[in-house]
């Protein structure tokens, strides 16, 4: 295996709580805000605020090094 793949992948790795929070917490979120009725501020679609708290989340993660 080329060693740019072994690169690319250490990246992922290295950022793995944002992608967490982007491709979990973030649909997983929407999803609870649909079902709960809860209305979206400033009109914006259910995933971007999912989106926007998932980053947010994951990117506290990634600096702190924890989830708490």
């Amino acid at each position: 295996m080329s060693t740019a793949f072994f690169s690319t992948l250490k990246f992922l790795f290295s950022i793995g709580p944002v992608l967490f929070g982007l491709g979990f917490m973030a649909p997983v979120l929407a999803e609870l805000m649909t079902t709960a009725g809860i209305t979206e501020p400033f009109g914006l679609a259910p995933i971007v605020v999912g989106l926007v708290i998932g980053l947010g989340w994951g990117t506290y993660a990634l600096v702190r090094g924890s989830w708490i």
